[in-house]
């Protein structure tokens, strides 16, 4: 140790120990990864309640709708709510997923196969969505009072389609309609 060492020494005293590098972040979960990937916010608890099994729902006509109602009851391999109405996860959808333990998932934002939809709500009052999802055989649930119209009408029916949904139009259905998948 040289001269100025010395003093330096004198002077301040020892120079504390390196601090040791900070920890990298944790790695997100699955869960988290598919939270985000279906358009939750990043940090938002994720929707999907893996192995805390399913419960069934009743989905009634709204005020000028038609149709159902539908009981929905996902399992592992239909877990998806899915949300094809723009803006995010519609609260229908988010009630859906909620009673029913399912995953909600916004269709725009990304797909998914219509073998793992437990029911879509859509927003059409219109012709396309209205009879695309009925057609792939997946209940269909539209926020808007529609009626089967459109090319794709005959596909629609009072077992698979309902429409003027609200969130109150949403209800768990009795015990006995579980599904653990």
């Amino acid at each position: 140790m040289g001269l100025w060492d010395s003093v330096k020494k004198a002077l301040i005293g020892s120079a504390p120990p390196p601090a040791p590098p900070p920890a990298p972040p944790p790695a997100p979960s699955s869960a988290a990864r598919k939270a985000e990937s279906a358009g939750a916010p990043a940090g938002a608890p994720p929707s999907p309640r893996p192995g805390a099994g399913f419960r069934a729902c009743r989905i009634e006509q709204g005020v000028k709708g038609w149709g159902g109602p539908l009981v929905i009851a996902p399992n592992s391999k239909r877990r998806l709510i899915y949300s094809v109405t723009g803006g995010g996860i519609h609260p229908v959808a988010r009630k859906i997923a909620d009673i029913t333990g399912a995953e909600t998932f916004d269709g725009f934002k990304s797909k998914a196969d219509f073998s793992e939809i437990a029911v879509a709500v859509i927003d059409c009052g219109g012709t396309a969505r209205v009879g695309v999802y009925p057609m792939k055989g997946v209940p269909t649930v539209d926020i808007h009072g529609a009626t089967p119209s459109g090319p794709l009408m005959k596909y629609i029916n009072e077992r698979n389609f309902v429409s003027g949904v609200k969130v109150e139009n949403v209800h768990p259905t009795a015990p006995g309609h579980e599904d653990e998948g």
